[in-house]
This record gives C-alpha cells, sequence and structure tokens, in this order.
C-alpha cells in the first residue's frame, strides 16, 4: 500500500514552522530567565558581604554594606545603633577575629528584603586558644540606588555549626 500524497503540506515549510517556533520559545525562555529575581540578588549581595568579612573583617564589610542609621542586634547584649557605633564595637573584637556566615533564605518586595541564615565565629580567647562560635541571623535590607544596603542584623547562638 502506497502512503497518500499531500501536496498542500510541504516538508520543508512544515520544519521552517517548528524551528521558528522553537527558535521562539528558546527566546522567551532566555530573557526570561536572564534577569535574577529581587531574592537572588539579595542573597548574592549577602553572600558578598560574607565574603568581604572573612576577608576584611567585619567591620569593614559593615562600612561597606550598612546604611549609616543600621542597627545590630547582638544575643545578650544592647543594641548597637548606628553604623559609627557598630563599627567602634566591631573594631574592639581581638585580631584574628572571623565571622563569616551562609544564607539559607531571602525574599523580598518592593525596597525591603531579608535574608537569614547560619554563622560562624572564629578566633582566639584571652588565653591564646582557638575558640568557635556557632549561630543564626536575621537580616533586613534596604534597597537605595540599586543596591541593597543592610539595615538591620540580629544574631543568636546555637550549640554546634548545624545552625
Amino acid at each position: 500500500m502506497h502512503a497518500p500524497h499531500h501536496p498542500e503540506i510541504d516538508v520543508l515549510s512544515l520544519r521552517a514552522v517548528c524551528v521558528g517556533l522553537l527558535t521562539c520559545l528558546l527566546l522567551a525562555a532566555c530573557q526570561n530567565g536572564g534577569s535574577a529575581t529581587p531574592a537572588q540578588t539579595l542573597t548574592r549581595t549577602d553572600n558578598t558581604f560574607s565574603t568581604l568579612s572573612s576577608q576584611q573583617g567585619f567591620a569593614a564589610a559593615f562600612r561597606r554594606y550598612a546604611l549609616d542609621n543600621a542597627v545590630l542586634l547582638p544575643e545578650q547584649r544592647a543594641p548597637l545603633q548606628g553604623l559609627q557605633v557598630i563599627e567602634q564595637s566591631l573594631q574592639a573584637l581581638p585580631a584574628g577575629t572571623d565571622l563569616s556566615w551562609t544564607p539559607q533564605g531571602a525574599d523580598a518586595s518592593g525596597d525591603l528584603g531579608y535574608t537569614w541564615g547560619i554563622y560562624t565565629l572564629t578566633g582566639n580567647n584571652a588565653q591564646g586558644q582557638a575558640t568557635a562560635a556557632y549561630g543564626k541571623y536575621l537580616s533586613v535590607w534596604q534597597l537605595q540606588s540599586g543596591d541593597w544596603k543592610l539595615a538591620v542584623m540580629m544574631l543568636n547562638t546555637s550549640p554546634g555549626p548545624a545552625g
């Protein structure tokens, strides 16, 4: 038996339509996936903030990422209000102290957002022995001129590195 021939269906034209449709779908997918969501941008900012803290110290990182009226809420201590007060307090940390963190979640809406995650604080005690502390953090961020700036950071300890 012979397959019927349909002269009105041109195989080359059909192939061209399929290729064109596939190209349009791929372009649309790339355009939608090409820009990061506000939460992704905020997570990237928080990661960069942590990297700077490890490389240059928490005070320097705070100076770069925090608002002038930022608030730091350390556990079992009074709130530190204002960038200058925060920097003075952080500069009093012993030399070699390292604070780094890893965001576990983030969200943003409009010009406000938050990140939360786990942190590790390492250094030496007064006797020169290595110490490590672990905990969780919550940061509130404000979008200013296209950049996320830290408004509030709260820290609390956990018993171990799992957070």
